[in-house]
């Protein structure tokens, strides 16, 4: 299932042109949920039955802050939202705010959760 889900997703991180059409692509090719270790990168995506695909992450792990800031993740979140940012910046700005991974959960109430040390943040993807 590896590739069958990689290859296609590739492709759909190349075109979209926002978050909602990614989440709308992931769901598309049936990914119900991804979870992304911060640290490293490495993302679990997960499919109906069961069915799983690992994407590995970056090389050099990112340091994750202390406790988790709550401020400076919603900053981070808008500022890639209003496409200030790259993905990295983006995953660094999140590190450093003390997120050690996100949950996207895209069947039901699609919605993300940045989760850390101590707290967490939740926000709908609007598709």
């Amino acid at each position: 299932m590896q590739n069958n889900i990689l290859l296609p997703l590739q492709e759909i991180g190349r075109t979209a042109k926002s978050y909602a059409e990614l989440a709308q692509g992931m769901i598309n090719i049936g990914i119900q949920s991804y979870t992304v270790d911060v640290a490293t990168g490495t993302t679990l995506y997960r499919l109906a039955d069961g069915e799983f695909a690992l994407k590995e992450g970056h090389g050099e792990a990112l340091a994750i802050g202390g406790a988790f800031n709550n401020d400076a993740t919603l900053q981070a979140v808008k500022d890639t939202q209003a496409g200030k940012t790259t993905y990295p910046e983006f995953m660094d700005a999140i590190a450093a705010a003390g997120v050690r991974f996100y949950e996207a959960t895209l069947q039901g109430k699609p919605r993300v959760t940045y989760i850390g040390t101590g707290g967490y943040y939740e926000e709908e993807i609007p598709l």
